[in-house]
C-alpha cells in the first residue's frame, strides 16, 4: 500500500504529465494544431472523474481543470492551465484523502506548417512547482516538455497524432527520469454542430515500481452551441495496469 506521501506525489506528476499533454479539444488526450487567432481567448473548463481498484485498492479522484490560451499572433498561442484535485485512496479500514491544487503549467503552441489538409505544430512546455507542498500535490521542481503535433483534416474526417518528450526532475524519490508520450486521434463531424471523437494513448509510467507504461483509450462527443461555446462528454477506459481503470470526462469550451 501506497503511503501518504507517495499517494500525493503521484498525484501531483500524473497532473503535470496530463498537463503537460494537454489537450485542444477535450475529452482527447491528443492536441491538435489549431491555435485561437491573434487577440483572442479560449477558456477551457473540465470535470474528470475517475475510478480505479488494484490489489485490493480502490482510488476515486476528481480532477478540476482550467485552461486559458491566448492568440499572440494567428500561428502562436500562449497556454496557461491549473488543475484542482481531489482523490481519496481506501485500503483495507484506511483512507487517504487529498486535495487542492497541483502544479500550473505555462505553454506555446506555434503551427509553423499550414498547407492544404496537413498541418503541423510544436508545443513546448513548463510545469511550474505552484502547488500545495504541504499536502504533496506539487512536484516541487521545474517539469519541462516539448511535444510536436500534426493534423490532418479532410471533412468530414480530422485525424491527428501527438508525439512528446518530458523531462523529470525529481528528488530521488523512485520515479522515472525521461517520460515518453504517444497518441492519436480522430473525429468525424456531423455537420457544423457535433463532433465524435475517439483517442488512444500510452504514456511512460512516472512510477519506477509499476509497468512502464499507462496506456488508455478515449470515446466522446463534443457539441458546439455556438461557434463559442462547446460542452463535451467522455468515457476514457485504461488498458494497462498504470492507468484507471473508468473515467467520466466532461467540459465546459467559451471563446471569446
Amino acid at each position: 500500500m501506497k503511503t501518504t506521501t507517495q499517494f500525493a506525489g503521484a498525484i501531483a506528476f500524473f497532473c503535470t504529465i496530463q498537463w503537460t499533454s494537454a489537450h485542444a479539444g477535450h475529452p482527447l488526450i491528443t492536441e491538435d494544431t489549431g491555435t485561437q487567432g491573434t487577440g483572442n481567448y479560449q477558456l477551457e473548463l473540465t470535470h474528470d472523474l475517475s475510478r480505479d481498484n488494484e490489489a485490493g485498492t480502490k482510488t476515486l479522484s476528481q480532477s478540476l481543470n482550467a485552461v486559458l490560451s491566448y492568440g499572440l499572433t494567428d500561428k502562436f498561442d500562449i497556454v496557461v492551465a491549473l488543475p484542482y484535485e481531489h482523490s481519496v485512496e481506501r485500503s483495507g479500514g484506511t483512507k487517504t484523502t487529498v486535495h487542492g491544487f497541483a502544479d500550473m503549467e505555462i505553454a506555446a503552441k506555434w503551427r509553423f506548417h499550414d498547407e492544404g489538409p496537413l498541418s503541423l505544430a510544436l508545443r513546448p512546455g513548463l510545469g511550474l512547482p505552484t502547488g500545495n507542498e504541504d499536502k504533496g500535490l506539487s512536484s516541487e521542481h521545474i517539469i519541462p516538455s516539448l511535444f510536436g503535433v500534426m493534423t490532418y483534416a479532410i471533412e468530414p474526417w480530422a485525424f491527428h497524432l501527438h508525439l512528446g518528450y518530458t523531462r523529470n526532475f525529481h528528488d530521488g524519490s523512485g520515479q522515472r527520469d525521461h517520460i515518453y508520450h504517444a497518441s492519436v486521434a480522430a473525429e468525424y463531424h456531423f455537420g457544423d454542430s457535433a463532433r465524435l471523437v475517439a483517442d488512444a494513448s500510452t504514456e511512460t509510467n512516472p512510477d519506477r515500481t509499476g509497468p512502464s507504461h499507462a496506456s488508455s483509450i478515449v470515446l466522446g462527443l463534443i457539441y458546439s452551441f455556438t461557434p463559442d461555446l462547446d460542452i463535451d462528454l467522455g468515457y476514457r477506459k485504461g488498458l494497462s495496469d498504470a492507468a484507471g481503470d473508468h473515467a467520466w470526462l466532461a467540459g465546459l469550451t467559451i471563446r471569446f
